[in-house]
């Protein structure tokens, strides 16, 4: 048992060590997909820097008046985040041509860079009045 035992942590350590000696946070994807989906640009920060405060606190009074904006852009494609904002403040136009500014930029800086993703798919969440103010929610809203 205590040779199984030995084994097996020499197999572990195995996994978590390169030739050139241990694989550092950088190399693992997970932390190389973080830094892909963040905003990588100057331009690209200020961009969304005025996406969130045209949403502002979202304000709302009923669900009907929360929408769903997908931001940025994946290098794999797709949105990076979602963004719950309310119709009853936002104007839909301004807001839609600063998230699709924002995902050219990203798009612009994923292919530059040669930055990669997980390629995961994020599913569309839903957003509902609460606390009169818009959120993302995991499911449907209810209407």
């Amino acid at each position: 048992m205590q040779k199984l035992a030995v084994l097996l942590l020499l197999a572990c350590a195995a996994c978590t060590t390169r030739a050139d000696g241990p694989v550092s946070r950088e190399a693992s994807p997970v932390a190389a997909d973080r830094t892909a989906d963040q905003p990588a640009t100057q331009a690209s920060s200020g961009t969304l820097a005025q996406l969130q405060a045209l949403v502002g606190k979202a304000d709302c009074t009923s669900d009907n008046q929360c929408q769903v904006l997908p931001v940025g852009a994946k290098a794999c494609g797709g949105p990076a985040s979602y963004l719950a904002w309310s119709t009853a403040k936002t104007d839909a136009g301004a807001l839609q041509a600063l998230a699709e500014r924002y995902r050219s930029e990203q798009q612009a800086s994923n292919a530059a860079s040669g930055r990669v993703s997980n390629c995961r798919v994020l599913p569309v969440p839903a957003a509902a009045c609460r606390a009169n103010t818009c959120q993302l929610t995991d499911g449907a809203a209810v209407r």
